[in-house]
């Protein structure tokens, strides 16, 4: 179940207070104000050990949640045990089987089916149902019933007819009440991972609006430096001194071009992807392995990317999607940044193929990842100076919509970053 036992056990325990206070003011009651026979003072020792259990339990609890102690379902179970336990003692004491509150039984498997797994459920209800039984096996040895046989014959086939009763009703509840709970569960699961991936769209989107116009505010001036830099061109024939500074920023303008050509084409893909949101894409790994690699040496002239891949994967085919390979970009981005900050210039990027899916080993020689945001890289967008937060959680959500997953590790060398996508 996808409730938390801690919630669970915590109701349990509100309930069984309750239930204290309830038992204590009906035997009361019963004995003084309605003048039933009633074993008085058994039935309140029987009140005052559950309530001892109860201050036990709430205690233990509340040092276990102190202490960050994880609460599992055995835990229920042991106290619905304990709860069916001191109902017992109760029951048997004020008239067993023939007791009009022997429905009661069905409580603690309501409470099993809705916070418990089936196994244990069905452990909730085998133990209900025999407890019933005993209750209608020793009966006619703690109450006869007075009067002709036929009277007593049309008694015992009443309480047999009960018996029957709790046991279709205990079996109902077990069933039926976990599959609805279980199908409720399903549903709350399932309705808060799309507002999630609702709120992860809208991220993005607002994103790509924000890249969308910076890239647009950038191409004029960028085609500006471009003319101007030809004019440096042409003067450099002339005077030597000008050739330096035209031959050096040849190149940066250039990269930036190449960015600006990059980013329309995949604004591009993604417009034809959108108009056909039902077709599935998919690549090569030689094609995708290409494309990393022509960018990577693009932006990192200084940094070396080691590709170790069999030659029989290149033409294996799996889920794609028009910014996959910026998604591995970002990650290599990162360890480039990594390799940078302590002067190493080798990253190695090793594909290997499973039964349904491929796998990316990305490893770096930095000093590798925080260990406070090793948990929170790529499911959520985290403060960082360079970017590094925003790059890995779109990197994270662009391998989600091809059906994989990424694992962030750390190795006595730097970081270590698993994609695992699945086969086309």
């Amino acid at each position: 179940m996808d409730l938390l036992p801690q919630s669970s056990i915590s109701r349990v325990l509100l309930l069984r207070s309750l239930a204290i206070v309830v038992q204590f003011c009906a035997v009361l009651i019963g004995h003084f104000i309605l003048d039933l026979d009633l074993a008085l003072l058994p039935l309140l020792l029987v009140i005052a050990l559950e309530s001892v259990f109860q201050l036990a339990s709430v205690w233990l609890l509340r040092k276990r949640l102190h202490q960050n102690e994880r609460v599992g379902s055995l835990t229920i179970v042991w106290q619905l045990i304990a709860d069916i336990g001191f109902l017992t003692l109760l029951l048997a004491l004020s008239g067993g089987a023939t007791n009009a509150f022997v429905s009661l039984l069905l409580l603690p498997i309501i409470i099993a089916a809705v916070t418990l797994p089936a196994r244990l459920t069905a452990v909730i209800t085998v133990i209900a149902i025999a407890i019933y039984t005993w209750l209608v096996v020793v009966m006619p040895q703690q109450h006869s019933v007075h009067g002709a046989g036929h009277h007593t014959m049309a008694m015992q086939g009443h309480f047999i007819a009960m018996w029957v009763n709790f046991v279709i009703s205990a079996l109902v509840v077990a069933t039926v009440v976990s599959a609805l709970a279980r199908t409720m569960a399903k549903q709350q699961s399932a309705i808060a991972r799309s507002r999630e991936e609702q709120l992860r769209a809208e991220q993005l989107l607002a994103l790509g609006n924000a890249a969308a116009q910076a890239t647009h505010q950038l191409a004029t001036p960028l085609a500006t430096i471009a003319l101007l830099h030809e004019e440096l061109e042409e003067l450099s024939s002339s005077q030597a001194s000008v050739r330096p500074i035209s031959e050096e920023l040849k190149t940066p303008i250039e990269q930036c071009q190449a960015q600006l050509d990059l980013f329309r084409e995949r604004s591009e893909q993604l417009r034809q992807a959108q108009k056909n949101v039902t077709a599935s894409s998919s690549c090569t790994i030689g094609e995708l392995v290409t494309e990393i690699k022509q960018a990577f040496s693009l932006q990192f002239p200084l940094q070396t990317l080691h590709v170790d891949t069999a030659e029989v994967l290149m033409d294996t085919r799996i889920n794609s999607d028009p910014l996959l390979s910026a998604a591995f970009l970002n990650v290599l981005a990162n360890a480039a940044r990594a390799n940078e900050h302590v002067g190493a210039s080798n990253i190695s990027l090793k594909v290997s193929g499973h039964t349904q899916q491929v796998q990316w080993r990305i490893e770096d020689q930095g000093q590798g990842i925080n260990t406070q945001q090793l948990a929170d890289l790529g499911s959520v967008i985290i403060a960082s100076d360079n970017g590094f937060g925003v790059a890995m959680w779109l990197t994270n959500a662009t391998i989600e919509r091809c059906c994989g997953r990424l694992a962030l590790t750390n190795t006595p060398a730097g970081a270590c970053i698993d994609i695992f996508l699945p086969k086309a």
